[in-house]
C-alpha cells in the first residue's frame, strides 16, 4: 500500500500561478486579491525538472518561493510565448540562472534572424539593464520553436501558433493523463466579425480539447472588446465559445487588463460563467489569483 500510495502522489500535477495580469505590472489597492503581477505560471510534476510559463514580473515571486524553500539545484524548462515586455523583461530576476550548478533550458517561438536567445540578451544588454545575460551562472540551452511537438521522458509538450501580433506559441503539457493547455495571448474575433476566422477557432479547440485546464487570454469584457480590436487579446464571449467547443474540464481566466481592478475581474468571472451556461455548458470556470495552486 505505501508504494501505491507514493505511485500515486508522484503522478500528480500541480499548476501555480505567480502572476495572471497583462500588458504591465499593476500594484496596489485594487489588485490586492488577484495579484498585480505579469504573466507566470509554472508546473510542478515529480521527477521532472520544473516547468515555467513565460516570465512576467510573476517570475520574481517564483524565485522568492524557491528561495524560501532552499531549493539547491534547480532544473527547468522554460517556455516563452512570445517576447513582448511583459512576458519576458522579468528574466534578470530570476534568481536560480545565477547559480552554477543549476540547469535551465529557455524555448521561445521561432522569429527567423532573432533567436529567442539573442531576444532575451538584447533587452539586458547595457543600454537597457547594468546585468549582462554573460553573467548567468547557471548551465542554459536555448531553443527556437515552431509548431511541432517535443517529448520529455513522461512529458510532451505540443505548440500552436496563435493569433496576436509577432511571433506567439500557445503550450499544451501532457503527462500521466493530465493535460495542461497555456493559451496566452490570443485574439478570438467576435463572430459577427468579417475577421472572424472559424477555421482557425476549430483548429484551436481540437488543440486543446479535453483539457483538464484551459489556462487563456481573457483580457476583456465584451463591452471593452469593440475599441481594442486587432491588439491580439480575447474577450468573454469567444473564450466561453472556445471552452464549451473544446470541452475542457476548467477554465482559467489569465491575461487580465492593467485597467481592470479585482471587483472588474469578479464581474468578468460571474459574465464568463453566464456565458458557458447560456451555451449548455458544464466547464468549471475560475479566474486565478497569485499564489494558487491547482492540483490535478
Amino acid at each position: 500500500m505505501p508504494g501505491l500510495i507514493a505511485e500515486i502522489l508522484s503522478e500528480k500535477v500541480a499548476v501555480s500561478y505567480w502572476g495572471v495580469h497583462g500588458t504591465l505590472p499593476v500594484p496596489g489597492p485594487s489588485s490586492l486579491r488577484y495579484g498585480g503581477n505579469t504573466p507566470c505560471v509554472s508546473v510542478e510534476i515529480s521527477g521532472e525538472p520544473l516547468y515555467i510559463f513565460d516570465c512576467g514580473s510573476g517570475i520574481k515571486r517564483l524565485s522568492d518561493h524557491l528561495a524560501a524553500t532552499k531549493v539547491q539545484r534547480l532544473s527547468a524548462r522554460v517556455f516563452i510565448s512570445h517576447t513582448h515586455w511583459d512576458h519576458i523583461n522579468t528574466i534578470p530576476f530570476f534568481g536560480p540562472l545565477y547559480v552554477r550548478g543549476n540547469q535551465i533550458e529557455v524555448f521561445g517561438p521561432y522569429q527567423g534572424d532573432l533567436t529567442i536567445e539573442r531576444a532575451i540578451a538584447a533587452q539586458m544588454e547595457s543600454v537597457y539593464f547594468p546585468v549582462t545575460i554573460r553573467e548567468f551562472g547557471a548551465r542554459l540551452v536555448f531553443r527556437d520553436l515552431r509548431e511541432e511537438t517535443l517529448n520529455f521522458g513522461s512529458v510532451r509538450i505540443d505548440t500552436i501558433l496563435l493569433k496576436h501580433p509577432g511571433y506567439c506559441l500557445g503550450y499544451r503539457l501532457s503527462c500521466h493523463g493530465h493535460s495542461v493547455c497555456y493559451i496566452t495571448d490570443n485574439e478570438l474575433y467576435l463572430s459577427t466579425d468579417p475577421r472572424y476566422d472559424l477555421g482557425y477557432v476549430e483548429r484551436l479547440a481540437n488543440f486543446v480539447r479535453g483539457a483538464d485546464v484551459l489556462i487563456t487570454d481573457t483580457t476583456y469584457r465584451d463591452h471593452e472588446y469593440p475599441t481594442k480590436v486587432d491588439w491580439g487579446h480575447s474577450c468573454v464571449s469567444e473564450v466561453a465559445d472556445l471552452a464549451a467547443r473544446a470541452k475542457v474540464k476548467r477554465l482559467h481566466l489569465f491575461h487580465h487588463d492593467p485597467d481592470q481592478s479585482d471587483d472588474d475581474i469578479d464581474v468578468k468571472l460571474k459574465e464568463t460563467r453566464e456565458a458557458l451556461a447560456r451555451l449548455g455548458s458544464d466547464v468549471a470556470c475560475e479566474a486565478p489569483s497569485e499564489g494558487s495552486k491547482l492540483v490535478l
